[in-house]
């Protein structure tokens, strides 16, 4: 198992666990102390959580997008968190559709509506749980001008829908309050205070009025300071107002105005997908079961009658992100039979936690990458090629050594020219991992140092000039890197290394390279310079040399105090089992060395090292 997926499954069962205890802790607090004669902090009935999330997330991607990178940084990070939410809100809410006959006849009606809040919580994996670009099942490609247009069509309907909901919520709330006046009668204030106390609610800040324009009892607000229960102009005995009072603040305290908004969100956001609109009108009659379930605890058969009764004469409107006390007609049958042959069921906290793990452990399988376009764009920026030189190259996995160089630039800048690299929506690999092989070259070009670090499908590309200009880059890379022609093109650097007596090994820098083909042909890697070489300070009296690639013939060792005195040249004879004193003064060695290389190729290497002693 990858790490990253070790991660992935610990976050998954620590998030469905801590859901999975707060559903039970949300339905032990309903249970528990149904007179309400204790004094709690909080209200019996509370919100199985935060419903701003995914919207929040979904607002703020694009806003930080603008401020860090951009216009085309806030496009890329909305597409990165569309297309998760897109698949994960449809996929899930058509399965929770189909199965949700079934759960109503076995599990609680709170947890059935739960249920249809559960993406909220989607928001934590983006961008937390991402696997790496091996590990996507499917990515899908696409052309740049159709993902900006379906991009731009998808922007002006989910705004479309949210206005169209939102005013009509606001049109239904200002006729319904236009003329609404305050409850005043004491028999319905008694009742009033009587289920507040119930509910463990002692400051509340809600308005209870009435109002000609509804015909049936309903809550609408959003935040506790407008937040109104309105009743119709009729009259209702003792019993009928508690059940109907009963039944708005445990929408209310439960966040079901909340909740309306946020699935009226998710709606916007797949408004294309007909199936969502029918998984939205389903969730509402959950909402209403649950409720219903919640009014009728431990209710005797004659409540549950009256209540039903209720239900049969109530009809209304219900607009907008409001909660009403009447059924529809396709709900009405449900809501009746769950009312008078009310049924044993189980609580479903562990539903609730397997059903978040299962989102964590599905989520992010699914990419999109768009936009292809060639290197000598992506990577280059358009630059010319003859101006751009390769100043170091660092190999990491490459199974013929760690350190490399590069034969043939143009061969190299041609390649990297001629990779088609594509915006993706989902984080790309930052690092090899595992047997993950990865090539970081940088290049001196007339803008500036560029970086250019190669994994095996994807390219991250840092322009490292001085200004505002400066900033870094990841692709997707559809073929995947080319290893076996890159290793025509990059030569593995003979690398020396001290082994110490204590069995500690340091690798030594190389000062100059040469390499000469089987043909003959010469080719200087690593022009002399006097800056490159490695300083030590230890008490050894002697290391070990071991080179990377085999002998071509016999080394020398040129040993130059650093004080002053006779420079000795030392060879391999003189050294038994390659092992060079130290016993000396403090000085400068150098190392010249013919190592046989791939393809019949002979390396002419020099490493240079300076030893000071240190006091022991």
């Amino acid at each position: 198992m990858s790490a990253a997926m070790a991660l992935r499954l610990l976050f998954g069962v620590l998030c469905g666990g801590v859901l999975a205890w707060v559903v039970w802790d949300r339905s032990e607090r309903e249970l528990a102390d149904r007179a309400g004669r204790e004094e709690h902090e909080r209200p019996r009935f509370l919100p199985f959580g935060g419903y701003y999330y995914l919207p929040m997330m979904m607002l703020l991607y694009p806003i930080l997008g603008v401020i860090v990178g951009g216009a085309q940084m806030a496009v890329q990070l909305t597409l990165c968190a569309l297309m998760r939410v897109f698949l994960e809100l449809g996929v899930y809410y058509v399965l929770l559709m189909a199965v949700m006959p079934w759960l109503r006849r076995w599990v609680s009606a709170r947890v059935c509506a739960m249920l249809w809040l559960l993406p909220d919580w989607i928001y934590v994996f983006v961008g937390r749980l991402d696997l790496p670009t091996d590990g996507k099942k499917l990515v899908l490609h696409a052309p740049g001008v159709l993902v900006y247009v379906l991009l731009a069509i998808w922007v002006v309907g989910a705004v479309g829908v949210m206005v169209w909901k939102s005013g009509s919520h606001l049109a239904f709330r200002r006729r319904i309050l236009k003329n609404a006046v305050p409850v005043t009668d004491r028999q319905t204030l008694h009742v009033w205070e009587i289920e507040l106390e119930r509910a463990w609610i002692r400051k509340c800040k809600w308005k209870l009025v009435r109002s000609d324009a509804v015909t049936t009892p309903l809550s609408i607000g959003l935040y506790n300071r407008t937040t109104r229960i309105v009743l119709p102009m009729r009259e209702y005995t003792q019993e009928e107002l508690s059940l109907i009072l009963r039944h708005e603040i445990i929408h209310i305290s439960r966040g079901d105005p909340e909740a309306k908004l946020f699935l009226t969100f998710c709606t916007a956001m797949c408004w294309f997908n007909p199936l969502m609109w029918a998984a939205m009108r389903k969730s509402a009659d959950d909402f209403e079961l649950s409720c219903d379930e919640s009014v009728l605890l431990d209710e005797p058969q004659p409540v549950r009658r009256q209540y039903a009764e209720l239900l049969l004469q109530t009809a209304g409107d219900e607009r907008g992100f409001t909660t009403c006390l009447s059924a529809t007609a396709g709900a009405l049958r449900y809501r009746l039979k769950a009312v008078m042959k009310p049924e044993k069921k189980r609580t479903g906290a562990i539903l609730i936690g397997l059903t978040l793990f299962v989102l964590a452990m599905c989520s992010g399988y699914v990419a999109l990458a768009y936009d292809a376009q060639p290197g000598t764009q992506r990577i280059f920026d358009g630059q010319d090629l003859s101006a751009v030189t390769v100043s170091s190259v660092d190999p990491w996995n490459d199974p013929r050594g760690r350190d490399g160089t590069c034969m043939d630039e143009d061969a190299l800048k041609d390649y990297l020219a001629s990779l088609e690299p594509e915006l993706y929506t989902e984080k790309l690999d930052e690092y090899a991992s595992g047997e993950q092989r990865e090539l970081t070259v940088m290049f001196d070009t007339p803008q500036g140092r560029l970086s250019v670090r190669l994994l095996d499908q994807a390219v991250h590309v840092a322009r490292l000039w001085d200004g505002p200009d400066f900033h870094s880059d990841s692709y997707y890379l559809k073929t995947p890197v080319d290893w076996d022609y890159l290793d025509t093109l990059i030569a593995p650097l003979p690398g020396l290394g001290l082994v110490f007596p204590d069995g500690e090994m340091d690798s030594v820098l190389c000062n100059s390279l040469t390499r000469i083909a089987a043909d003959e042909t010469e080719t200087v890697l690593l022009e002399p310079e006097d800056w490159r070489y490695d300083d030590y300070s230890n008490s050894a009296q002697e290391v070990q040399l071991l080179f990377s690639l085999p002998l071509a013939g016999p080394y020398t060792v040129t040993v130059e105090p650093l004080r002053g005195g006779a420079r000795q040249t030392l060879t391999q004879d003189d050294l038994p089992g390659d092992c060079l004193p130290l016993t000396g003064p403090n000085a400068k060695y150098t190392v010249a060395a013919d190592l046989q290389g791939e393809d019949g190729a002979v390396y002419h290497a020099q490493y240079v090292f300076i030893f000071r002693k240190e006091a022991s």
